[in-house]
């Protein structure tokens, strides 16, 4: 056909072939002394699956999400002051270090205690699905051999951390549902957001810094202390790693928490 149209007859015909086919496969493939599987198509027996605890978004499951990711943060600065990665001009870092992580732990006492007023119990431990997602694959780029950037590259990581903990606090207080909850995490959320700040200006520094703007080799945004509108949920992204042979760095772009990384009640460390 010069249209590369089929006819009705043509379909009908194709249709048949395609059944004759299909039983002659299934003929084939049929063994002696084999059961039938109850399973259309496979092979093998499938084992069975147990699904997830029925779960409810709860005041109680955001708080506890909330501590993961302070517990994600101050895992990470600890990591940061032992492995001696803050060095030459960042070695002075150190003590703003120590400051960050010790607020963390404070934001997590607090929004523990809160979880537990709600009925819920403490959460110790970083969220695991933040920590396999992002913080893992950052930090194996970041030490890798080879990377002559792991100093300035492990402080992109601790902002984009306080900058996804400042957006979690603001995705969560439209959800929570009393004023001392929305309280505490905009007070808490508004810590985050002065961490990062100064992060921003350790990376990018001078009053040129402040607001967004693009970097003209490489068209990407450039760190500034205040980047978006408050409010805004859109992902984290990092550059880190060795440079490839264009000069580029891997961008690890991260997400704040979901319905799937949520520390529900049946979540524990």
């Amino acid at each position: 056909m010069n249209d590369n149209t089929l006819s009705r007859r043509e379909l009908l015909r194709m249709g048949g072939l395609t059944v004759v086919g299909a039983t002659f496969l299934a003929a084939c493939g049929k063994q002696a002394n084999v059961p039938e599987s109850a399973n259309i198509a496979s092979v093998g027996v499938v084992p069975p699956t147990t699904g997830l605890p029925a779960v409810e978004v709860t005041d109680a499951v955001l708080m506890r999400t909330a501590a993961s990711l302070e517990y994600n943060a101050i895992e990470t600065y600890e990591l940061v002051l032992s492995s001696g990665l803050l060095t030459g001009d960042y070695a002075k870092l150190s003590d703003a270090v120590k400051r960050f992580r010790d607020d963390h732990t404070r934001h997590a006492d607090a929004v523990n205690s809160l979880a537990v007023q709600l009925g819920g119990k403490t959460v110790t431990c970083g969220n695991a699905r933040i920590q396999s997602l992002y913080i893992d694959p950052a930090i194996e780029l970041i030490t890798a051999s080879g990377n002559p950037d792991a100093g300035v590259d492990v402080i992109s990581l601790a902002h984009g951390l306080e900058n996804l903990a400042t957006q979690t606090y603001q995705g969560v207080v439209g959800l929570l549902s009393t004023s001392q909850l929305r309280a505490a995490a905009m007070r808490i959320g508004a810590d985050e957001a002065r961490h990062a700040v100064v992060l921003a200006q350790v990376l990018n520094p001078g009053y040129g810094a402040v607001g967004p703007t693009t970097n003209e080799t490489t068209g990407k945004a450039n760190v500034a202390s205040v980047p978006m509108a408050f409010g805004s949920q859109a992902s984290v992204q990092i550059s880190i790693g060795a440079p490839n042979a264009e000069g580029a760095k891997t961008t690890v772009a991260m997400e704040t928490p979901s319905l799937n990384s949520l520390v529900y009640d049946y979540v524990s460390c």
